[in-house]
């Protein structure tokens, strides 16, 4: 049974994983699916669809890719690489990896989150699934981290899939 489901032009690339991977490939394919999506529904937006508020929340699409950001920085390159990265929230400023800042623009953030993405990456390829990589008070797994920023990274292109229906009406998984 076929199901037609619309599809944006730009999402189009994106193809679900091969069913035969290995664990950590199949992993890494799912997070990696999840960050195209995320791109895709950024892709194309001007600057005020960008940094439009449609729920009471601070919640945009810029927004969200700030906090992917943090999400990619904090755990692979934190947690499991030993990176120190400024952190742009606390308490005083609990939503701050959700500001988009006056000098941001599209291209700056689908950049920013590239590269977050990358340096992720290189992580991801130095450790094995059980690694524990350079945090000295935890025991998050490499497999752990990825499961866990794999489905933070789904649920917020779900909502940016919302947004941008909102937005523009482009519709499309």
């Amino acid at each position: 049974m076929a199901h037609h489901v619309p599809v944006a032009a730009h999402t189009e690339a994106r193809r679900i994983p091969a069913h035969r991977l290995g664990e950590k490939d199949m992993l890494w394919a799912w997070l990696r699916f999840a960050r195209a999506t995320v791109e895709a529904k950024a892709t194309g937006l001007s600057e005020a669809r960008l940094r439009a508020r449609l729920v009471p929340s601070a919640t945009t699409v810029g927004g969200l890719l700030t906090h992917l950001v943090t999400v990619e920085h904090d755990w692979f390159g934190g947690v499991l690489g030993g990176r120190e990265h400024p952190v742009p929230f606390g308490p005083d400023d609990p939503d701050g990896d959700w500001r988009v800042a006056d000098d941001d623009d599209l291209d700056g953030l689908l950049a920013r989150y590239r590269a977050a993405c990358r340096a992720s990456d290189e992580v991801v390829q130095a450790l094995d699934l059980d690694d524990t990589g350079a945090q000295t008070t935890g025991d998050y797994t490499l497999r752990w981290a990825m499961v866990h920023v794999t489905m933070d990274t789904s649920r917020h292109a779900g909502q940016a899939d919302v947004l941008r229906e909102l937005l523009d009406g482009e519709r499309g998984w």
